[in-house]
């Protein structure tokens, strides 16, 4: 039964919540000067600048083709093109689809509002977020091991993950998350008296959404007891083309039993972007980790924005 419950919801994300998402706003006009990218009917692109926008169509002021009149007959989307994404050749880039997220942590760059986003890591790790509002993005996920165990007791382990962010003023961003993580069927064992565990995090962005550092401080709990001292966390992303960009995130963790001293986790990897999807190739290090595994454990996921 609780199985049927758990793929219920996944089905109403997939094919009630995406769908809502993927509609896009129509009719919108911009001023004359504005970069836009227009997508045509066809899938091909044109960029440039606003001529002349009325119910007949759109005039672009392009680098290559001059002025070009596309009628509205032929125009799938209209996309505004932030200065961020236009190079000093004057050439346009699509927008970053995820810079609201390293590997594990998020910056603190809000997600745009009713933008569903799915997460895969290594196959069986599965999350899905949706954005209601533009200062709220909610996470859920789980681990496929547990569902595809015939072992009546297995734990399905589950996660949510709310989180708020605002910009602050230009290129400055702060935000905070709650991860709670805990499972089911943990009844008639030992951890009958689990209530869960997870992280409360604080967090701040500065830059874009293609070159972007943030700092956190996150403070774990288990079973409502919080932890004196708080995990520090750094992440940075930094796009150096069209469709690669460089992610980092690293952690320092409090030891336990040892007074004042933390240890180090490190991260990093390339991440190959899409207009839509981005796939992350990374290593996940440590001092220990490195003597077994120079490189460090590798970490790889994809990201799909409906």
């Amino acid at each position: 039964m609780k199985r049927l419950i758990f793929f219920g919801v996944w089905i109403f994300l997939v094919l009630g919540v995406v769908p809502l998402a993927a509609q896009e706003k129509k009719g919108k006009v911009y001023l004359p000067g504005t970069r836009v990218v227009v997508v045509l009917t066809d899938g091909s692109q044109v960029s440039g600048k606003i001529v002349l926008q009325d119910a007949e169509g759109i005039v672009l002021e392009t680098e290559s083709m001059g002025k070009v009149t596309i009628t509205s007959a032929k125009i799938r989307s209209v996309t505004e093109v932030s200065k961020e994404n236009v190079t000093k050749k004057g050439k346009v880039w699509f927008e970053n689809p995820n810079p609201y997220k390293y590997l594990l942590g998020y910056s603190a760059i809000p997600k745009p509002k009713k933008m569903a986003t799915y997460q895969n890591v290594w196959v069986f790790f599965n999350s899905f977020s949706y954005a209601p509002l533009d200062f709220l993005d909610i996470s859920a996920g789980f681990e496929l091991f547990s569902l595809l165990s015939k072992d009546k007791n297995a734990p399905y382990v589950f996660y949510v993950n709310p989180k708020v962010s605002t910009k602050v003023f230009h290129n400055f961003y702060a935000g905070g998350n709650v991860l709670y993580v805990n499972y089911f069927n943990h009844s008639g064992d030992d951890s009958a008296t689990f209530t869960g565990l997870g992280v409360l995090n604080a967090f701040a962005t500065y830059g874009t959404s293609n070159l972007n550092i943030t700092g956190g401080l996150g403070w774990g709990f288990v079973n409502g007891d919080f932890e004196g001292k708080p995990v520090i966390s750094i992440g940075g992303m930094a796009r150096v083309s069209r469709r690669i960009a460089f992610v980092t995130e690293n952690w320092f963790i409090p030891e336990i039993g040892e007074d004042g001293t933390y240890y180090g986790m490190y991260s990093y990897g390339i991440r190959f972007l899409g207009q839509k999807n981005a796939i992350d190739l990374a290593f996940i290090n440590s001092k220990d980790i490195a003597k077994e595994i120079f490189l460090g454990i590798p970490f790889l996921d994809f990201v799909i924005n409906f």
